[in-house]
């Protein structure tokens, strides 16, 4: 497996607290079976020369320590853009795009309101040759009943992200509920751990994710899910496009299926 969305770079954000952790962690996702792993420190504000210079080096100091201590994983660097007005800001960063390919690009957006002009912004890394990845959208409740913003964003090019704590039920019942139902119908190129620590938030939620999806997905949707198109947004290739059976997704399926869920039930009973 290979996961864009991981936050093990220590003292840089709410991830790891130190090397030691950062170490434990990567040692949990080797046992989970992932191979590949993307280091997305939040980035949250104006970013400082030291910002900057700190996560660049505490990513090289992990790196020696895997060298050193012979683990089977690849580490790579990127970030996690959080949407604000110093967006535009940060492109001639390292971490800007995922492991600096100039390609794909992760953000995300403030967890309890919708902000302005997101589509702008979509456009405009698009205008850049840079296709943008929207971490966790099923975890923005305003999203739940504003499902025609994921089909204009979904139709401007911009790839979705799930976090795998979504599908187990870390976040609760509303939230898997809703995260089944869009992938079900396909929505999704990725899902990630945003693995923070070895105790709540781990890479283990990765491989807990993919069996859950066994019991509904098919193989070759759960291999895109999981290891092909996070696997290609590492190298800087195309990702696979979103399928509807055997046949592309059009912008006209996507408005009937994100219509036909934009309320959630007030029971969970469906799920299984």
């Amino acid at each position: 497996m290979t996961d864009i969305h991981a936050h093990f770079v220590f003292q840089v954000d709410d991830g790891a607290r130190n090397l030691d952790e950062s170490l434990a962690m990567l040692e949990q996702a080797v046992n989970a079976g992932i191979e590949n792993i993307v280091a997305t420190p939040h980035i949250t504000e104006a970013a400082t020369t030291a910002g900057n210079e700190r996560i660049k080096e505490h990513f090289q100091i992990i790196q020696n320590e895997i060298t050193a201590k012979n683990l089977s994983v690849n580490i790579y660097l990127g970030s996690e853009i959080y949407y604000n007005e110093f967006v535009y800001q940060w492109k001639e960063a390292a971490w800007y795009t995922i492991n600096n390919n100039q390609k794909y690009l992760l953000f995300e957006l403030p967890m309890f309101y919708l902000p302005v002009n997101v589509s702008d912004f979509i456009f405009q890394c698009k205008l850049q040759g840079i296709t943008p990845i929207l971490a966790h959208p099923e975890r923005y409740l305003y999203l739940h009943k504003r499902s025609e913003l994921l089909v204009s964003w979904l139709g401007q090019g911009c790839l979705l992200q799930m976090n795998a704590g979504s599908i187990t039920g870390a976040f609760g019942k509303r939230i898997e509920w809703f995260s089944r139902k869009l992938l079900s119908e396909g929505l999704f190129s990725f899902v990630a751990s945003d693995a923070h620590d070895t105790e709540n938030r781990t890479f283990n939620t990765l491989n807990e994710a993919k069996k859950k999806t066994e019991q509904f997905l098919d193989d070759q949707y759960i291999d895109r899910l999981f290891t092909i198109n996070p696997l290609s947004a590492v190298k800087g290739d195309p990702v696979l496009p979103l399928m509807a059976g055997d046949r592309i997704f059009s912008k006209n399926k996507f408005k009937k299926l994100l219509d036909k869920m934009k309320f959630l039930p007030k029971s969970h009973k469906d799920l299984n």
